[in-house]
C-alpha cells in the first residue's frame, strides 16, 4: 500500500538539495521504525517517489512523498512517526493513503504554485516607487504577447520554448505586493519562477540583480480526470 505525505521545508534546511532531501527521508523512515518496503538487489533502499524537486534556498509548504509500506498504519500514526523522527525544517503537513489506480508523485505533477518577492535592497531600480496597478498594468501587458519564449538548455543543448499557455496564473498579490504564480511544472516544461520574473523583468525593461529573489512554494498540482488542476494533496483518503 503506498501512502502520500505532503511536507514542508523551512529555515536553513531550505538549503539542503533535493539529492540530500531524498537520503534524509531514507534515514528517517529507519529511525522511525516504518514498515516501508525496499527494493532487493546489493544495496537495497526504502520505496519512495518525490513529486518535483525544490530549487536550493526556496521554502515550501507544498513538497510531496510516496511511500510504499509492507503493512497498514493510520495516516494519522504515520504522520506521528514521521515528524517524532524529524528534524526542525521538515515537518509532514498531512498523510493520505492512495488508492491502487493513482499515480505516482512524480508522474502526477502538472503545476505548483508560488509567491516571489524581492529580498531586501534587491529591488530594481524606481520597482519600489511603482504603484500595484501600474505593476498589475506590466504583467497585463507581458501575458497578452502572442508568444513568450524562454531558452532552456538540455542535452541536446539550448532550445526554446514558448510558455504562455503553460503560466497559468501570474499577479501581484493586493495586501503583500508579493507577485503570485501558478506554472507548468511537468516534465515536459517545469518553468522555474526565476525564469519566468527574469522573462517579466527583461520586457519592461528593468535588471533582475542576482540572488535577488525569495521564493516560497505554496503548492504542487495534479490533474483530474476532467484535467483541471488541483492539490496533490487532495489525492488519496484518511484511513
Amino acid at each position: 500500500m503506498v501512502y502520500r505525505v505532503r511536507f514542508s521545508k523551512h529555515g536553513a534546511i531550505r538549503y539542503i538539495g533535493h539529492l540530500d532531501v531524498m537520503r534524509y527521508f531514507q534515514k528517517l523512515l529507519r529511525r522511525a521504525e516504518i514498515d516501508v518496503a525496499y527494493t532487493n538487489g546489493f544495496s537495497p533502499h526504502a520505496i519512495t517517489t518525490f513529486a518535483q524537486p525544490l530549487g536550493v534556498g526556496i521554502e515550501s509548504d507544498g513538497e510531496y512523498m510516496d511511500i510504499r509500506l509492507n503493512s497498514g498504519i493510520s495516516c494519522a500514526e504515520l504522520k506521528k512517526k514521521i515528524n517524532d523522527s524529524s528534524v526542525p525544517g521538515i515537518q509532514a503537513l498531512s498523510v493520505k493513503r492512495l488508492p491502487d489506480d493513482s499515480g505516482n508523485a512524480m508522474a502526477s505533477v502538472a503545476a505548483a504554485e508560488y509567491y516571489i518577492s524581492f529580498k531586501p535592497g534587491k529591488e530594481p531600480d524606481n520597482f519600489k516607487s511603482a504603484d500595484r496597478d501600474k505593476v498589475n498594468k506590466l504583467i497585463d501587458s507581458f501575458l497578452s504577447q502572442d508568444r513568450i519564449i524562454l531558452v532552456k538548455e538540455g542535452k541536446a543543448g539550448l532550445r526554446e520554448i514558448d510558455i504562455k499557455e503553460r503560466i497559468y496564473r501570474f499577479s501581484q498579490d493586493e495586501e503583500d505586493g508579493c507577485f503570485h504564480a501558478i506554472l507548468d511544472a511537468s516534465s515536459g516544461y517545469n518553468i522555474k519562477p526565476s525564469a519566468l520574473m527574469g522573462l517579466f523583468m527583461e520586457k519592461i525593461g528593468m535588471e533582475l540583480k542576482d540572488n535577488s529573489l525569495m521564493i516560497y512554494r505554496k503548492d504542487t498540482y495534479t490533474r483530474d480526470t476532467e484535467g483541471r488542476l488541483i492539490s496533490m494533496d487532495d489525492i488519496g483518503t484518511f484511513e
